[in-house]
């Protein structure tokens, strides 16, 4: 792959994971709390949001790993009946940014408890 396809790779993905975060954000969420989906799981199941949104991306992960292992995957953003292997890169990634702000925000209530 040249630096030009991959630059090019690299924006595909950037554009839609902009697009499609914004899109499934009024999915998951009412209002302005971006981690609202998080926190109530986290409250259904006792575990904290960074757990829940964990586990949302190792769902992507595990069908990613199953595509790349049997071969048997769409190289497109969608398939017939569902989403192509293109989304579910981007949907890992974006669960890894919503997974850093779980982070994040746990990581500034921490340090509010101790000062």
């Amino acid at each position: 792959m040249t630096p030009i396809e991959f630059e090019n790779l690299r924006d595909e993905f950037l554009t839609k994971e902009s697009a499609i975060l914004e899109w499934k954000r009024g999915e998951y969420t009412s209002g302005e709390d971006r981690l609202q989906n998080f926190r109530e799981v986290a409250g259904f199941l006792g575990q904290r949001p960074a757990e829940v949104a964990l586990s949302y991306l190792m769902k992507h992960i595990q069908s990613i790993t199953r595509a790349v292992r049997t071969g048997n995957y769409v190289w497109d953003w969608n398939q017939k009946g569902g989403e192509g292997l293109k989304q579910r890169f981007v949907d890992a990634r974006n669960y890894l940014l919503l997974l850093a702000a779980c982070l994040e925000e746990e990581a500034g209530i921490n340090k509010e408890r101790t000062t």
